[in-house]
């Protein structure tokens, strides 16, 4: 009988931390639509439980064919071992990724079908496809330098738009602009990841791997900085209140990133370890200060 794990096991293998990944940018997009008057709690609901229940099976599908394309190791720092220990079997932690993804994509095709808001369709298409062929062939494009473009568009720019569309039936395209922090927040994560797994991921091309462990450090600084910049843009140009600058407080935050990623860099690889995780610490903080922010102004 395939091993079916613990509890602890599935959380741990659904990577938890990386939730507000999803929950914030959908957030956002109830923002854009509560702000328009357009507002609706069970349609929010609704795709907020289908684009999750997608994110759980990208989620396992993305750490099946990491183990077994031997990406992922014994040896490694994992935030989640669980296939790579087989304490889950790796083939029917796939087959619950495909009842997920499944129950997901046709429960938002379902929505479309009775809405009639036929764009989603596409918006649906490039999550599915997106997530599922990040690492499973015969695209992959975590393996060839394409896996941070991808969930910048799909996690930071897309959910956002699909949620306010869910509502409102047409896009938001100031939204997209107002989305970058999700988008550039999201990457941290990823890019940090790729940061601490440069030598592991040899056998595969990241675009950490392509600049090298110093450029790549100088682009994660620029990540960490672009959102702030933004927060001063957003209140300059008149879209948030003063108030929004208390996002600054996570500034101590991302210069303890930025410390950690440079004494990575200078050969403390244990600094590395648990980054991507401290990223999503960000993620979630300055974003949450960004959404109430743009709510409240």
């Amino acid at each position: 009988m395939e091993k079916q794990g613990s509890i602890k096991d599935w959380i741990e293998l659904l990577r938890l931390f990386s939730w507000p990944c999803i929950f914030l940018p959908a957030i956002l997009g109830g923002s854009f639509a509560y702000s328009h008057g357009v507002f609706n709690a069970s349609i929010f609901f609704l795709l907020l439980v289908g684009i999750l229940m997608i994110h759980i099976g990208i989620t396992i599908v993305n750490e099946y064919y990491d183990v077994k394309n031997n990406i992922d190791t014994l040896e490694q720092e994992k935030p989640s071992k669980v296939l790579v220990e087989e304490r889950i079997a790796p083939d029917f932690a796939l087959k619950v990724s495909k009842i997920f993804m499944l129950a997901g994509g046709l429960g938002g095709s379902i929505f479309i079908i009775i809405t009639g808001h036929w764009p989603l369709f596409i918006l649906l298409a490039i999550g599915l496809s997106g997530g599922y062929f990040y690492t499973a062939p015969p695209i992959s494009l975590k393996y060839i330098g394409l896996g941070v473009p991808a969930n910048f568009i799909i996690l930071g720019l897309l959910i956002p738009q699909t949620i306010y569309y869910g509502m409102a039936g047409e896009f938001y395209l100031p939204g997209i602009g107002l989305s970058l922090p999700m988008g550039l927040l999201t990457v941290a994560i990823l890019w940090s990841n790729d940061m601490r797994d440069i030598e592991a991921d040899k056998s595969i091309i990241t675009l950490v791997g392509l600049l090298g462990l110093k450029n790549s450090f100088y682009v994660y600084l620029w990540i960490l900085l672009m959102p702030y910049l933004l927060l001063v843009y957003y209140v300059l140009e008149g879209t948030f209140g003063i108030v929004a600058l208390a996002g600054f407080i996570t500034l101590p935050l991302a210069n303890k990133l930025a410390w950690s990623a440079y004494l990575g860099v200078k050969g403390n690889k244990r600094k590395l370890a648990f980054i991507d995780q401290k990223s999503a610490v960000l993620m979630l903080t300055f974003n949450s200060i960004w959404i109430i922010s743009y709510l409240i102004s």
